[in-house]
């Protein structure tokens, strides 16, 4: 990677860098990205094989930080989009309730007990004052989280788990974001297609309630059903 002159549209022949985990391997492989700050955050696949996804975020004064490889992080697919949330207008918080970012994606899911795969689509944030924790959490986010998206015809029993994109609409304040996902399912021998419309605070309080862990005696993932521990994850 090298940056570019926008205005004559020609490359920086010096100042060459690794792309590693800022663009994929392959370019046919969907990635996304912005830059907050002078700082890269990135969702794109960390290996040559497209086989190890990663948020990352990196080319800034903080430290680089990424996922974890475990499929309890990510597991596969392609990312879709991004949000970043702001402070705007009266009262709002100068750093935008944290500066949280989003990520949307879908993804094969590792919480149900099926034999076939399983492909959900997903809405995910860090934090960007994540500075990672320590021993092992040393340069990871601790203030990954992520949720199931849902969108779905009930009464046609269907459910649209394949995200294909996704819009924002932002408010006068953050609190009155809106972002729209367009979805792909099949049905019987017919690809169909949908968009659901999603509030920031429907997103806000999902992250905010109960979560899941993975049991290892069971070797299955359950509700949490212990006292919150303090910190909450991903606070």
């Amino acid at each position: 990677c090298t940056p570019q002159e926008l205005s004559g549209f020609t490359l920086d022949q010096v100042a060459f860098e690794d792309g590693k985990g800022k663009c994929p391997y392959d370019p046919t492989k969907g990635h996304t990205g912005l830059i907050v700050d002078g700082e890269l955050y990135s969702a794109t696949f960390n290996n040559f094989l497209g086989t190890e996804p990663v948020i990352l975020r990196n080319l800034g004064p903080h430290y680089s930080m990424k996922t974890e490889y475990l499929t309890s992080w990510l597991n596969g697919r392609s990312p879709t989009s991004w949000l970043r949330l702001t402070g705007r207008g009266a009262g709002a918080s100068s750093t935008g309730d944290d500066d949280k970012v989003y990520f949307f994606f879908s993804e094969r899911a590792v919480e149900y007990d099926c034999y076939a795969e399983q492909v959900v689509a997903r809405v995910a944030r860090v934090c960007k004052g994540d500075v990672g924790g320590a021993r092992t959490l040393q340069k990871k986010w601790t203030t990954f989280l992520k949720a199931r998206l849902v969108c779905s015809a009930p009464e046609q029993q269907l459910h649209f788990n394949r995200l294909q994109a996704v819009f924002t609409l932002p408010g006068a304040d953050w609190q009155d974001t809106t972002f729209f996902g367009v979805f792909q399912a099949r049905w019987g021998d017919v690809d169909v297609s949908a968009i659901c419309r999603y509030h920031i605070l429907e997103v806000k309080k999902a992250f905010e309630g109960p979560y899941k862990e993975y049991r290892e005696q069971a070797q299955k993932w359950g509700r949490y059903s212990d006292e919150v521990p303090s910190p909450r994850p991903g606070a």
